[in-house]
């Protein structure tokens, strides 16, 4: 079972663990994950499409343009160290 809470600080009392309690078995082993509501998600979906173009911008191959008369076969074999 997964269950989330929203409380305030006051409102953790040992009557509300108590409930929390009773939502789940006896003996069962439960995990309690805390953190305050003023950690933002990440934004709208605007700002989710901005960060991401960004990143696209920066990862864009720039073409490579070759000078007339290179053979590009010639390129390849220089890189892979191949002599026919």
């Amino acid at each position: 079972m997964e269950a989330t809470f929203v409380v305030k600080t006051e409102e953790l009392t040992p009557e509300w663990l108590e409930q929390l309690k009773s939502q789940f078995g006896a003996g069962e082993t439960i995990m309690i994950k805390a953190m305050s509501p003023e950690q933002k998600p990440t934004g709208n979906q605007y700002e989710v499409f901005l960060k991401m173009e960004e990143i696209r911008q920066r990862m864009e191959v720039v073409p490579v343009q070759l000078p007339p008369g290179v053979d590009i076969n010639d390129l390849i074999d220089d890189i892979n160290d191949v002599e026919l």
